[in-house]
C-alpha cells in the first residue's frame, strides 16, 4: 500500500498497572480513570495502537494474571491492536512460565505500512525472572540492529519495559538495564527515532543526540500502582504522527497530577528522520577553548600503570597545544603510599611543562589511605580552574565505585553556574559518569544519575566530562553534552582502541567537537560534533 505522510498515526502507551488483588498497590480507581481518557482517544482514531509496557500485574501470581487478563479484556474488548511485553514484576514468582498462556509472545513487530503508515514499532523483553534489574541481550540487541534494514523515510520505534538511561525524580539508580551501554551503540546504528519505556513510574522525554542523528527518549511513568512519585500521579502517553510532525503528549489522570495539562513534545521530521541537533562547522568559527581529556592513569610501581604508554601519551597531548588538560579520576591503582609516590613524581614533570591542569578524584583514588594523600599531594577533592573564557568545576563522586553527586553538590553546581554560566563557558568534571558506558555493566554509574541529569540539562550546563570504565563515548542530552574518556594508561582495557585522550574543541559558535586519539597510532576518532546554546 502507498504511504500517506500526511495520514494520522497513533500509539497510545501505558504501563506499570500492578493489577492485584491481593498485594494492596493496585489503584482500581486511577485504572478506571485512564482507561475512560484512552477510550475517548481511541473513539476519535479507532485505528490507534494501544501497547502496554510491562509490570500488568504486580506479583506475577496465577491470580494475578488471570485478574490482569480479565480487567483488559473487559476494558479493551473493542480494540484489536493491544500489544504487551513483560515487565520485571510480571516475571516474579515463576510468572515467566505463565505469560504466554495469558498474553503471547513476550515481544512484538508492527508495520504501519502495510496499512499506510509511515512507522514501524519494535516491542522487546527487557525483564529478568525474579530480577528488578533488566537486560536486553545479544539476541535482542541483534533484532533492534537489525532495524537498520528498513528505510530511514520511516519511523523507527523502539520499546521495552525497563528505562534506558537514568529517569529524574526516582530516587537512587539501581534497576535499570545492564547493557543499557550496548544499547546506546546500536540505537545509533539502527536509526532508532523514538524510544519508549517505562518501570521507574515517572513519565520523562529526553531529547539525545550522537552528534549525526537524533532520537527521542520517553518514559511513560505508572498507569494505576499506588507507587506513584511526588505530583507526577498516573500517567500514560500518546504519541502521534502526520504531516511530518513527531508529538509526544504525556497525560496525567488524576487533577492533581503536574501532568494534567498535557505535556507535550513536538518535533520536526526530516525524511523520516528526527532533524539532527548536531553541531556544524563552518570557516572562520574561533576555538574558544581546547581540552585533552584523560582518564584512569592507574598510577602504582606495578604492572596496571603503563610508563612508557603514559610518557608518549603527554607528549602527544603537549603537542595538541591545549589550552587545560583535565585529568578525570583514578589517578592511582589503589591509593596506597607508593601509587601517590609515583603520582606525585608525574605530577611534578607535569607541572614543568607550564600547562594548566585540573584533576578530580576517582573512587580508587580515596581508599584505603587516598583521601588524606590526594589533599596533601594533589589538591583539592574538588577542584576549580578558571581562565578569561572558562570555568571549570571539578566534583568529587566519592570512593563507593557506584559513586554519588548529592544534593549539597548539585547546590554548588547551581550557584558556580548562576555566578558564571552567562559570561563564561562553565562546565563540569568528575569520575562516575551519569550515563551508561558500552561495554560495562550500568552499575557504576553515579546513584542519584536521574537528578544529575536533569539538573545539568535543565540549567543548561553546557558539558559533563567523566572517565569511568575505561571507554571514550559521547552523547547530548538536551542542550548538554556528556563526554566519557577511555583509560589513559592503565593495562584494563575495554576497547579496541586501547590506550586514549579525548580532545574537545570549544567554538565560540557553541559548537563542541570531541575526538579520540590512540596513543600508539595517533589515530583519530570523531566522537561527535554537537551544538549548544552559548550566551553572547
Amino acid at each position: 500500500m502507498v504511504k500517506d505522510s500526511s495520514q494520522k498515526e497513533e500509539v497510545i502507551i501505558f504501563s506499570d498497572s500492578h493489577i492485584s488483588k491481593f498485594t494492596g498497590f493496585f489503584n482500581k480507581k486511577a485504572f478506571k480513570t485512564g482507561v475512560k481518557l484512552i477510550q475517548g482517544l481511541l473513539k476519535e482514531n479507532p485505528n490507534a495502537y494501544l501497547l502496554h509496557l510491562g509490570d500488568i500485574t504486580d506479583s506475577g501470581t496465577y491470580e494475578d494474571f488471570v485478574y490482569s487478563k480479565k480487567l483488559l479484556d473487559d476494558n479493551f474488548s473493542n480494540i484489536d491492536n493491544l500489544y504487551t511485553v513483560p515487565g520485571n514484576h510480571d516475571l516474579r514468582n515463576i510468572g515467566d512460565k505463565l505469560w504466554k498462556d495469558f498474553f503471547g509472545e513476550r515481544q512484538f513487530f508492527i508495520d504501519t505500512t502495510e496499512n499506510g503508515g509511515n512507522m514501524i514499532i519494535l516491542g522487546m523483553d527487557s525483564s529478568e525472572p525474579d530480577e528488578n534489574i533488566g537486560r536486553i541481550g545479544d539476541r535482542g540487541l541483534e533484532a533492534i540492529n537489525e532495524l537498520h534494514s528498513y528505510s530511514d523515510d520511516l519511523v523507527k520505534v523502539l520499546c521495552f519495559h525497563h528505562h534506558l538511561l537514568p529517569i529524574p525524580n526516582t530516587g537512587r539508580e539501581r534497576s535499570m538495564i545492564l547493557d543499557a551501554g550496548d544499547v546506546m551503540q546500536v540505537i545509533w546504528r539502527a536509526g532508532i527515532d523514538v524510544i519508549i519505556t517505562a518501570h521507574r513510574h515517572y513519565p520523562n522525554v529526553f531529547s539525545l543526540s550522537n552528534g549525526i542523528r537524533r532520537c527521542l527518549l520517553v518514559n511513560c511513568g505508572t498507569f494505576s500502582s499506588f507507587k506513584t512519585r511526588g505530583k507526577a500521579g498516573h500517567t500514560f502517553v500518546e504519541l502521534t504522527l502526520a504531516d511530518e510532525e513527531l508529538n509526544i503528549n504525556v497525560y496525567g489522570i488524576e487533577s492533581y497530577s503536574k501532568f494534567q495539562q498535557p505535556v507535550k513534545e513536538s518535533v520536526s521530521m526530516l525524511k523520516g528522520e528526527l532533524k539532527p541537533q548536531v553541531g556544524y562547522l563552518v570557516p572562520g568559527d574561533r576555538v574558544l577553548s581546547k581540552i585533552c581529556q584523560f582518564s584512569d592513569t592507574h598510577f602504582s610501581p606495578g604492572s596496571q600503570f603503563l610508563a612508557e604508554v603514559y610518557d608518549l601519551g603527554i607528549k602527544m597531548m603537549l603537542r595538541e597545544n591545549p589550552n587545560l588538560l583535565i585529568h578525570c579520576g583514578d589517578l592511582t591503582n589503589d591509593a596506597y603510599p607508593e601509587d601517590f609516590a609515583v603520582a606525585k613524581i608525574k605530577l611534578r614533570e607535569l607541572r614543568g611543562y607550564d600547562i594548566p591542569y585540573l584533576i578530580v578524584p576517582g573512587s580508587r583514588d580515596l581508599q584505603p589511605f587516598g583521601r588524606e594523600l590526594w589533599v596533601q599531594q594533589v589538591g583539592p577533592l574538588d577542584p576549580i580552574y578558571e581562565d578569561s573564557s572558562l570555568r571549570v568545576l571539578g566534583i568529587n563522586t566519592g570512593p563507593d565505585p557506584s559513586g554519588h553527586v548529592g544534593r549539597s553538590r548539585l547546590r554548588m553546581i547551581k550557584h558556580e553556574f548562576a555566578t558564571y554560566g552567562s559570561y563564561k563557558f562553565f562546565f563540569v568534571v568528575m569520575h562516575h559518569s551519569a550515563l551508561p558506558i558500552p561495554r560495562a555493566r550500568f552499575k557504576r554509574a553515579v546513584t542519584d544519575a536521574g537528578d544529575v541529569i536533569d539538573f545539568v540539562t535543565g540549567h543548561k550546563v553546557p558539558l559533563v566530562l567523566s572517565g569511568l570504565d575505561h571507554f571514550a563515548t559521547a552523547m547530548q542530552i538536551e542542550d548538554t553534552v556528556f563526554v566519557n574518556a577511555g583509560t589513559f594508561s592503565s593495562k584494563k582495557i575495554r576497547s579496541k582502541r586501547m590506550n586514549t585522550f579525548n580532545v574537545i574543541s570549544i567554538y565560540e559558535s557553541g559548537v563542541i567537537q570531541a575526538e579520540e586519539v590512540e596513543i600508539h597510532s595517533s589515530t583519530r576518532h570523531l566522537l561527535g560534533l554537537y551544538s549548544v546554546p552559548i550566551d553572547s
